[in-house]
């Protein structure tokens, strides 16, 4: 029996039928070549970041920009994008309240419900970094073939289907 595993997933058998067959006919060479690939975009994205330092880990970034797309969500929400328990992200964002990137406010159709919202400090480094992940990306593109780009960019348009 095979296994597939998705981000914060538990892994699940894998499906037969045509998706299964699919799966088959993929070969190591390419799976090398996408992990290589995918590893110089993970690389150019870290770097363009650097500038901060230590001072925001990166999984704080990871919440950041989870929470700025979304404009605000709960906590279960925001552990599930992170693959995360609800207790380690409500810790995490108590270290984010402090350092004055989020709060915490009630919903506007529940007393009861509590909703992550970046602060305006929150918003503009959310800003900064996507703005300097995108530099650094625009650099990388810039350096591939036209071709490449194309294919690179149909392939990448795939994926968050794939990962359903």
């Amino acid at each position: 029996m095979t296994f597939s595993v998705g981000a914060g997933r538990r892994p699940q058998p894998a499906q037969s039928g045509a998706k299964g067959n699919v799966l088959r006919d993929i070969s190591g060479r390419e799976v090398g070549s996408v992990e290589g690939g995918l590893n110089v975009l993970l690389e150019a994205c870290e770097r363009a970041v650097e500038g901060i330092g230590s001072s925001v880990p990166s999984v704080q970034l990871r919440a950041l920009l989870i929470i700025d797309g979304a404009g605000a969500l709960n906590l279960n929400q925001l552990a599930r994008g992170l693959g995360a328990s609800a207790s380690a992200s409500s810790r995490l964002c108590d270290r984010m309240a402090a350092a004055g990137l989020l709060s915490r406010e009630r919903a506007a159709g529940s007393r009861r419900e509590i909703v992550l919202v970046l602060t305006e400090s929150g918003r503009r480094l959310a800003g900064w970094v996507r703005e300097q992940r995108r530099g650094a990306l625009d650099d990388l593109l810039a350096a591939m073939g036209a071709e490449g780009r194309e294919a690179l960019t149909r392939g990448l348009r795939e994926l968050p289907a794939a990962g359903q």
